[in-house]
């Protein structure tokens, strides 16, 4: 048997994955480390106002990446069920999240607490969303010439 893409199962595992990275971006962002962010506002971060005002780029892109992330992990299904998106979030967090984070912090004025917790906030997320994308995406499964016919009896 092969396996097709199934686009009705990347779109709900994108969806899934897009409502859980933002309520925990709600407790990572707002409550963990809403008082660093604060403490940095006006100097590193843009105003309450400003920030509240690129709130739609924050949201579409999260979205975009939700796609991309359910896309990604359907592309390399191997069905291995949970333990597959739990190391799928693993690399794809080292793929992108690590980098970023790190770049980050030697960019701009960040202190060096915030850019750890990023890291140990976002290697979990990633994690997390990977086992979602597992337990949500199933692929299309395909029978082969020899296998239809042997379920016909020919």
């Amino acid at each position: 048997m092969s396996h097709r893409l199934n686009r009705k199962r990347i779109f709900l595992a994108g969806i899934v994955v897009f409502l859980a990275f933002g309520v925990m971006g709600i407790f990572v962002h707002g409550f963990w480390l809403g008082a660093t962010y604060s403490s940095l506002m006006g100097d590193v971060w843009r105003t309450a106002e400003d920030l509240n005002s690129k709130a739609w780029i924050m949201h579409s892109t999260a979205l975009l990446f939700s796609f991309i992330y359910a896309y990604l992990f359907a592309r390399g299904y191997r069905g291995g069920g949970w333990k597959e998106g739990l190391w799928f979030g693993f690399v794809a967090y080292f793929f992108v999240g690590f980098q970023a984070v790190f770049h980050a912090y030697a960019t701009y004025p960040i202190p060096l607490e915030l850019a750890l917790k990023w890291f140990a906030s976002g290697l979990p997320m990633s994690m997390l969303l990977g086992v979602l994308a597992s337990l949500v995406y199933k692929p299309l499964i395909e029978e082969s010439g020899a296998e239809s016919e042997m379920r016909s009896g020919a």
